[in-house]
């Protein structure tokens, strides 16, 4: 029953989800949909209050630059650098007049709450606006002087000035003073300090967002204080709100700003509460419908589990039978089960033939094996008879027939050097030449690194035979066979080549045609089969000749992992 009732709850709960699928989808799709579409709203809110707050900054900014260029550009100032400048102020009339001007600067122009100049001199002169004095103060003479390589620089400070208990964060502007008679002449530098309270109310943009002001990573002006000084990543927090940021071009600060998003994500909420219900009523409307219609088909389960428990058993008799009235896809099922069966009845008679037939030949072929070393020493003992009879040929030619027998009854199939395989052919060609009368002479042109590369065993040997057998019949001259290889990027291009009598051209299309059947030339066709087996597609070899004069056989092998120098 267990067995049942699992199998029931699968089919119940596939066509729940097949019914409920669209409606999942579309209720899936509507709300991602609203999610983009409030989010992009939100983006774009968001970048246009990042665009404003970059404006309002840069006309802020315009403002001190403004101020800082016409008091740098002041004649008097100027003027008053200089002489200072050239230890012509013994009186402090000039520093008095710098002073002067630099309050009158400071008190007329909101937050401005110091200026410092840096003269060329070394001496410092500074106003500072909170203590009303131009000549004591805790901060304004011991203000960092920037390199100015452009007009103006600009920096921000993550430690506060305390006045009368009061903590005040500063911006600086700097600018160097020049005199303008010429202009390679630098007298000092100076220095506005910008109460940075007043920059982070021009940079706020709205409720439910902040505005910080970062110099590299670090808050320089924020809307609470105690966040100025402190990385942005120490200050984000991505759960609860979004971030979007741009530098500011002219100061190359970055305008961060922060959102709170605890409106969308309750609306989106909303919305995920919204779908769960609705797929909750659906999912029940379905349990109902879907216990409905699986009740007819239950039976047909039923039964094709109980057809395939009796194939387990053994039990190919057994067969499906639905009722008459039984959907088309129904009766597939009775027509496909009670087919297979019969296969597999079938199936396994012919696996059962075919093992009893493969222990057969294998008896066979255990019975006609001949142990190697039995051949091995009887063709040792027959040459010890020949040699003790003087027959110092026939010796000759049966230790290299041994080596030959050796070589290859010895991992068959298997692979060699191109040194190994170079040797096994001389001993092949001083067993063929016996019935050349002559022993043909074998010349080498292989470079020494490729001595080691591996190549299967016999790949040359048909078409060194062929030489023999077709290229040297019947030759009087001199019989020659050169064999080369040289190194092609990723193959081995092994060149076999005779001077015997040559293959006409309509025999040598036949050769180079791998589809034609090469009746008579069953060692060319295994070598072939034989390279595709080993190297794949990218192996091949091609023939070229000219009657009476050469044979050529070009085989190119490719280098792969397996076969390079061993």
């Amino acid at each position: 029953m267990k067995k049942i009732k699992s199998l029931r709850g699968r089919i119940f709960v596939d066509i729940m989800i097949v019914a409920m699928f669209p409606i999942l989808i579309f209720a899936i799709i509507s709300q991602g949909s609203l999610r983009v579409w409030q989010k992009n709203d939100l983006q774009e809110r968001m970048q246009a209050n990042l665009e404003n707050a970059d404006r309002c900054f840069d006309i802020q900014l315009d403002k001190y630059n403004a101020i800082l260029f016409d008091l740098c550009t002041d004649d008097v100032v100027v003027e008053a650098v200089e002489n200072i400048n050239n230890n012509d102020d013994a009186m402090e009339v000039n520093t008095s007049k710098l002073r002067h001007e630099l309050s009158h600067v400071c008190n007329r122009n909101q937050g401005i709450e110091g200026i410092t100049i840096f003269l060329a001199n070394g001496e410092v002169i500074f106003y500072d606006k909170q203590n009303s004095s131009s000549t004591s103060s805790d901060w304004a003479g011991k203000v960092h002087c920037p390199e100015v390589k452009k007009e103006q620089v600009y920096q921000g400070q993550i430690q506060p000035i305390v006045v009368n208990d009061k903590h005040t964060y500063l911006l600086q502007i700097a600018r160097n003073l020049i005199d303008y008679r010429d202009i390679h002449e630098k007298l000092g530098t100076v220095v506005f300090s910008i109460d940075e309270q007043l920059i982070s109310n021009i940079l706020q943009v709205g409720a439910n967002a902040n505005t910080y002001l970062l110099e590299g990573n670090y808050v320089i002006s924020a809307p609470s204080v105690a966040k100025i000084g402190r990385t942005l990543d120490s200050v984000k927090n991505t759960r609860k709100n979004l971030y979007i940021s741009k530098v500011n071009q002219m100061s190359q600060f970055t305008i961060c700003i922060e959102r709170d998003i605890s409106t969308y994500r309750k609306t989106m909420n909303e919305q995920v509460g919204l779908l769960l219900g609705v797929a909750f009523i659906a999912f029940l409307v379905m349990i109902f419908l879907s216990y409905i219609f699986t009740r007819p088909y239950i039976h047909v389960i039923q039964s094709v589990g109980q057809g395939f428990h009796e194939v387990e058993t053994g039990n190919f008799e057994t067969r499906l039978e639905f009722w008459k009235r039984a959907p088309e896809e129904i009766k597939d099922i009775e027509f496909g089960f009670n087919e297979m069966v019969e296969n597999l009845d079938n199936l396994i008679n012919q696996v059962k033939q075919a093992l009893l037939e493969q222990k057969n030949a294998e008896l066979s072929a255990l019975e006609a094996q001949i142990d190697p070393h039995f051949l091995y020493n009887t063709l040792d003992s027959i040459n010890w008879k020949a040699i003790e009879n003087e027959q110092y040929d026939i010796s000759s030619m049966l230790v290299a027939l041994a080596n030959i027998l050796r070589y290859t009854v010895d991992n068959a199939g298997g692979t060699s050097t191109l040194a190994q395989e170079l040797g096994w052919l001389k001993q092949y060609m001083l067993l063929q030449g016996t019935r050349l009368g002559k022993i043909p002479v074998i010349e080498t042109d292989i470079p020494e690194e490729l001595f080691g590369f591996q190549i299967h065993k016999l790949l040359l040997q048909p078409f060194v035979e062929n030489s023999v057998k077709y290229g040297f019949y019947g030759k009087e001259e001199e019989c020659v066979l050169k064999i080369s290889a040289r190194k092609m990027e990723h193959q081995i291009h092994i060149q076999i080549e005779d001077n015997g009598n040559g293959i006409t051209q309509g025999k040598i299309d036949e050769l180079n045609d791998e589809q034609r059947d090469m009746t008579g030339h069953l060692g060319i066709t295994n070598v072939r089969k034989r390279l595709k087996l080993y190297y794949g597609e990218e192996a091949m070899v091609y023939f070229e000749s000219e009657e009476h004069l050469y044979t050529r056989v070009h085989l190119f092998i490719p280098m792969t992992d397996e076969y390079q120098k061993a």
